[in-house]
């Protein structure tokens, strides 16, 4: 992600590689605000009404990787 980020500043990344670098980088920021939302004080409390008010607001708060784990045709048998 990092080296694409480099070839854009240069002027020779493509679209495709910028668009797979911003999906790669909006995916680390959902993980670290989970994160940082769990460990908060109250997040029993505060998660299911942020969570809440993001499904209103359209916003995906909620990792790809933690959707697939709930996909029945993910799963390993």
């Amino acid at each position: 992600m990092l080296d694409i980020y480099i070839k854009y500043a240069e002027g020779n990344a493509t679209n495709e590689e910028l668009n797979s670098a911003n999906d790669q980088l909006k995916q680390i920021l959902k993980n670290l605000g989970l994160g940082i939302l769990i460990i908060l004080p109250f997040s029993p409390i505060t998660l299911p009404y942020i969570f809440s008010k993001a499904k209103e607001l359209e916003i995906d708060l909620i990792p790809n990787w933690y959707k697939s784990l709930s996909n029945e045709d993910d799963r390993l048998e």
